[in-house]
């Protein structure tokens, strides 16, 4: 057996036995474990539950549906993240990721309108997956078709977001989007990230200034949608990099999710990627060249 005094024991334990505490949720020494927000219903408030569910899948078939002409309805083969797919795998990073998103947060106002932790979470999945399936059959009709793709991914950053809040992992890792202006997804990077802060609070050690820093997995296409650019010249970038957390900064400075101003930072702030507060290294799949080091948004 491993003695009391055994590093590898100790990592087990603090990763095993830690909760977040008052800088990573919000929370404080009398409510770890729990959201720490600006409003909780005393009793479960399920028409409002129902109508947050019933906006979002109207809202996102209207947007598919009318944003574009119509054709009959019909399936379509995008592919994931395929070299000759029409986005590079992009558009499925994005799906992904603002799905992770829309449970996420759906998941903090399902807890508001009086729901438990529980069931909020898992209510915002069943929420975030329907959207995203109403959200196809809405493309159905247009030329972009129902793409099974984009619900899997969905699916699966719906699914991810409720893991990660169930196994009470979110000071130590999460997913940011970003959707900048510009020719489609030639701007954008989308992150999977891991939080130094919670590392060295799960860990008990002082990590000092290391604490409001990201180390991060992203996902990035250069050029599928930017006219004129050859298709040898595109790129499907995995990224490095070492970026600035937004939540830990907004957490350090009294700006928590238990006020309405800093929950609408927080939604901001934890959940997207802005350019210039990162720098990595990109390793192009189509050409197997590495980038960098630079922010992976601009060339």
């Amino acid at each position: 057996m491993l003695s009391v005094t055994d590093p590898l024991a100790t990592c087990r334990s603090a990763f095993a036995e830690a909760t977040p505490d008052d800088t990573s949720r919000g929370g404080n020494a009398s409510s770890r474990g729990r959201h720490e927000l600006p409003y909780r219903a005393e009793n479960p408030k399920p028409l409002l539950v129902g109508g947050v569910a019933v906006a979002a899948a109207t809202a996102v078939f209207a947007n598919s549906y009318f944003g574009y002409d119509h054709k009959k309805w019909h399936f379509t083969n995008e592919g994931f993240f395929g070299a000759t797919t029409g986005d590079g795998g992009a558009d499925k990073a994005s799906h992904f990721s603002d799905y992770y998103i829309v449970s996420r947060e759906f998941a903090y106002l399902f807890e508001m309108f009086g729901l438990s932790e529980n069931a909020a979470r898992w209510t915002a999945f069943g929420t975030a997956t329907f959207t995203g399936l109403v959200n196809e059959i809405g493309d159905g009709f247009t030329r972009h078709g129902f793409s099974y793709e984009d619900f899997v991914m969905d699916f699966l950053g719906a699914g991810t977001a409720a893991l990660v809040s169930a196994a009470r992992v979110e000071d130590l890792v999460g997913v940011r989007s970003s959707h900048l202006p510009g020719p489609t997804y030639s701007h954008d990077v989308y992150s999977a990230d891991l939080k130094l802060a919670g590392v060295g609070r799960r860990l008990g050690l002082e990590v000092g200034p290391l604490r409001f820093l990201l180390a991060s997995v992203t996902y990035a296409s250069k050029g599928y949608r930017v006219p004129g650019t050859a298709p040898d010249q595109r790129q499907r970038q995995v990224g490095f990099e070492i970026g600035i957390n937004l939540e830990e900064i907004l957490n350090t400075v009294n700006a928590r999710r238990d006020t309405w101003w800093g929950y609408a930072l927080h939604v901001v702030g934890d959940n997207i990627r802005f350019p210039y507060l990162a720098i990595g290294m990109r390793y192009d799949l189509n050409h197997h060249s590495w980038h960098g080091p630079n922010d992976g948004n601009y060339p």
